[in-house]
């Protein structure tokens, strides 16, 4: 073989060695990025499974970014604030009750004490002048059972039975009974209910305070007796339901739930939890829980169907198929994502920092009204987002790592968190619905699931009247025993103007207490 072909061989040779090389670098490098979001990954899920639970941000690592004046603490990072030229924390702390406060809500009665022979040593008799206040005493009248056994009386009119063939009778009215054959009252249902949805105490747990004041009840008695009472009030449910698709603006939000006894499912499969409530700045609070089999389309539409207002929920895509006027998003989902990947790249935390300060002039301007916040909005929230976005593309990572996800779905969020300028009636989280979401959470941690579907219909009834109750500043015991006295006396065939005056957002405050 001659030189130069030689030579053109050992060319070929080397570029093949070279091109290897290179592919063997790229394979690398796909591997070491893999390895830090594998790494990432794992820390994120140890901090889930061991870490404290909050999302404070600590003020001293965002200052390295500089361009302090961005940033400042705001209500979704525990009330904190960080000046510049600071490095130390100022906790907000809360004001301690005094004892008279504690106890300004409660009905006093007073009790003097006397002598019983009012005489000096000497024996002379002793004249009243006034009396020294002692001090204050709490106390608790522990609960009681009894049975009342009721009857009516007959009468019987002598005059009438005298001209016609038959004796003429008459019976005294008597009140509709909770249940027909049953020992239920209000008085013992609504507490029932109380204990299970407000105090979080399932029933098997409520049934040795019963059997302790002498009741023998069963389990099944007191699940058969929830239902049944959720029955009696799903026509008042319904007018809520009704009431809320007619808003402007409402939020929505669902969860998890569990459903052993649910036609075609497994006993381990997954159902939702559908909740509807108005924003914070309606004067008229409602939240509507929904249970469905799924958090399909169907479900969504259905749910939603008849709204024409705005509707501000997450990301998720069911959301889109809802028929409204407007969808916006919620920056609080944003923003936790973002919250999430600071932990483990430094690059999150200028996001993260733009975020915070758009939430903290939020909070200044909690207390205008729609249209004033709509301008301020317009005025200073619409320049921050613009930076927001800009800072997005400015940021180079990984599509599988924390913060490109992080990325992804504020960018696929980006049209609907860009309403939010256009609407000051809504908030820029959907966090007051949220909330209404931990109230059924807590509830789900104690008694784990529903057995039927009726049970989990019942639970919603439950929940939405309770949860409208107490947004309203109800208290949401008392409101439970009105309507369950009440509602029953129109009979099965109550309607909805009927109810009007029992919707949580009418009820006469003379009637009503009012929580403190």
């Amino acid at each position: 073989m001659d030189q130069p072909r030689q030579n053109e061989v050992l060319l070929e040779q080397v570029q093949k060695l070279v091109n290897e090389v290179q592919e063997l670098k790229k394979e690398i490098q796909a591997k070491d990025a893999r390895i830090g979001e594998l790494e990432s990954m794992n820390k994120y899920l140890t901090s889930k499974l061991y870490a404290s639970k909050s999302e404070k941000v600590d003020p001293n690592q965002l200052s390295l970014l500089g361009d302090d004046s961005v940033f400042s603490w705001s209500e979704h990072t525990d009330e904190q604030s960080a000046e510049e030229t600071k490095t130390e924390i100022k906790s907000t702390k809360k004001k301690k009750q005094t004892r008279q406060e504690q106890i300004a809500s409660l009905p006093v009665k007073e009790k003097t004490y006397t002598l019983d022979k009012p005489f000096c040593p000497k024996g002379h008799e002793l004249k009243k002048i006034g009396k020294k206040f002692v001090g204050d005493k709490l106390h608790f009248q522990p609960a009681k059972l009894w049975v009342e056994k009721i009857y009516s009386t007959t009468y019987k009119c002598e005059n009438c039975s005298h001209d016609e063939v038959q004796d003429a009778f008459y019976q005294a009215p008597k009140p509709q009974r909770l249940f027909a054959h049953s020992l239920a009252s209000p008085s013992v249902l609504e507490n029932i209910v109380y204990q299970k949805y407000v105090l979080g105490t399932p029933l098997y747990r409520q049934l040795k305070d019963w059997h302790r004041l002498g009741w023998q009840v069963t389990e099944s008695t007191l699940a058969d007796w929830i239902i049944r009472g959720a029955t009696l009030l799903q026509p008042l449910y319904q007018v809520i339901h009704d009431k809320l698709l007619q808003c402007p603006f409402l939020q929505g939000d669902e969860t998890v739930i569990q459903v052993l006894h649910e036609p075609s499912k497994k006993p381990n499969s997954e159902s939702r939890m559908w909740i509807i409530r108005t924003p914070q700045t309606s004067h008229s609070a409602g939240i509507f829980y929904a249970y469905k089999p799924d958090r399909s389309k169907k479900s969504g539409q259905e749910l939603y169907a008849g709204f024409k207002g705005v509707l501000q929920c997450d990301g998720y895509a069911v959301y889109n198929s809802i028929d409204c006027q407007d969808r916006v998003g919620c920056l609080a989902h944003v923003r936790r994502k973002f919250y999430e990947a600071a932990k483990y790249d430094k690059q999150a935390q200028k996001p993260l920092k733009i975020l915070n300060q758009i939430f903290s002039l939020e909070k200044d301007w909690k207390i205008l009204s729609g249209s004033e916040r709509q301008l301020k909005r317009l005025d200073e929230l619409r320049p921050l987002l613009d930076i927001f976005w800009n800072c997005l593309n400015s940021l180079a990572t990984l599509p599988k790592s924390l913060l490109g996800k992080a990325i992804a779905y504020a960018r696929g969020q980006k049209e609907a968190i860009n309403k939010l300028v256009k609407y000051g009636e809504l908030d820029i989280s959907n966090n007051t619905c949220e909330q209404a979401v931990k109230s059924l959470v807590i509830d789900r941690k104690n008694f784990l699931f529903s057995t039927s579907v009726a049970g989990a219909k019942a639970n919603a009834i439950w929940l939405t009247l309770i949860e409208s109750a107490k947004a309203n500043g109800l208290d949401p015991e008392q409101y439970l025993g009105e309507l369950l006295n009440e509602i029953p006396q129109f009979g099965p065939f109550v309607s909805a103007k009927q109810l009007e005056d029992y919707l949580p957002w009418n009820r006469n405050n003379n009637k009503i207490v009012q929580m403190t």
